[in-house]
């Protein structure tokens, strides 16, 4: 797995992992909030045989740029996945997306088909109405002046244990690999909250678009997640005609860090 960055033609700098030949169909991995593309290290290695694997950090994640003027909504994660295959010279790439990455990877399946050979959505949010504890919890992170709180690692272990089944996972190295990009420096921690901040409301298409969507769709889903429950996962799946459902046993949010081998053998058989 090769670390490399790339600068777009928003002269964003942007941080990914790359593995597998260069010749082989084209694989992007999109993580969420709080991660980074590290999210996917256990999964790549098992995709790299068959595909050339992209993985990058998110503007405001990682290793790839946190410009305090951007505002990271759906238009900015959308333009940020054209300018990244663009900046590779990739017409169409198949793509894998969790989280806040699901989200523009829905839009991008919505308003860009042509550039997603098939789709794979992640325990993300596809509607605007968020469970009361979820919509609670993330207007608390979202406020600046908590950042510091929230990224105490006590207080921070205890945000992630929320998004896994088993919690015992969560060691100080797992937990060193979410927690460092945040505290590096002013911008990595201005970030934290600032990549969450645009309402949910405007992180969505309308219903009535994402029924439209007439890709290879695979909803891929760990069935413990508290806040984006499979009922959600259930309703993307009527939603999305012809869409395939798996539900993943005892894994919560984070499901590549709890069942990586069961995820690449599903993305597997499915890509």
């Amino acid at each position: 797995m090769k670390s490399n960055r790339i600068t777009l033609r928003s002269d964003l700098d942007i941080h990914y992992y790359e593995a597998g030949d260069e010749s082989a169909p084209a694989l992007v991995l999109l993580h969420g909030w709080p991660s980074s593309a590290l999210l996917w290290r256990e999964i790549i290695p098992s995709l790299a045989g068959r595909f050339r694997v992209l993985a990058p950090d998110l503007p405001g994640h990682g290793q790839s740029d946190k410009p305090r003027h951007l505002r990271y909504d759906l238009d900015c994660l959308r333009t940020f996945i054209l300018d990244f295959l663009d900046a590779l010279d990739l017409d169409k790439a198949h793509l894998v997306a969790h989280d806040l990455g699901g989200m523009a990877g829905l839009s991008l399946a919505v308003r860009n088909p042509e550039c997603i050979s098939k789709l794979v959505v992640m325990n993300t949010s596809p509607y605007p109405k968020w469970h009361w504890q979820l919509s609670m919890v993330i207007g608390l992170l979202k406020m600046p002046v908590l950042t510091p709180l929230f990224l105490n690692p006590f207080v921070f272990k205890q945000v992630l244990a929320s998004g896994v089944y088993n919690t015992t996972l969560l060691t100080p190295e797992r937990m060193a690999l979410f927690r460092a990009f945040w505290t590096g420096n002013k911008e990595s921690r201005n970030a934290f909250s600032k990549t969450i901040a645009v309402p949910p409301q405007n992180m969505v298409e309308p219903r009535e678009a994402l029924q439209r969507i007439d890709l290879p769709c695979l909803i891929l889903w760990g069935k413990q997640d508290r806040y984006f429950s499979f009922g959600i996962a259930r309703k993307l799946h009527r939603d999305i005609q012809g869409s395939k459902l798996v539900g993943i046993d005892n894994a919560g949010h984070f499901l590549q860090e709890e069942k990586p081998e069961q995820i690449a053998s599903a993305l597997l058989d499915f890509l």
